[in-house]
């Protein structure tokens, strides 16, 4: 099943629409790199809009998802203005999402691809 579970990340991390969220598990939980983890699609909702309110610019691309089984370590890169503020970001980072009976149940941000790694059970 694990060429599903990276469809079904990719499918999320191309498109977090917080109106639809069937391939993410209702208790759900997340931790992202740069704030407090979340668990529950009413907190996933909330933080991604917390999130992408703070930019004026924002673009998210995948780079990588790696097939680990039930996780997937999908490679992401970021820019971003920065809403009043107006400093530009630019950054990598890397999601562990772990996967049961076809839907996200969590997901693990990291700024380090080898602690991503580590986390998914694996080593560079």
């Amino acid at each position: 099943m694990s060429k599903e579970n990276v469809e079904i990340v990719r499918r999320w991390v191309l498109d977090p629409d917080p109106a639809n969220m069937s391939d993410v598990d209702p208790d759900v939980v997340w931790n992202p790199v740069d704030e407090a983890g979340s668990q529950g699609h009413d907190a996933v909702r909330a933080s991604l809009a917390r999130w992408k309110g703070e930019w004026d610019e924002y673009e998210q691309t995948a780079e990588e998802f790696a097939d680990m089984g039930d996780r997937v370590v999908a490679t992401m890169h970021f820019h971003g203005r920065g809403r009043g503020s107006g400093i530009e970001t630019d950054a990598r980072f890397y999601g562990v999402y772990t996967l049961r009976d076809g839907k996200i149940v969590r997901m693990d941000e990291f700024t380090e691809r080898s602690e991503a790694l580590e986390a998914a059970g694996r080593r560079e």
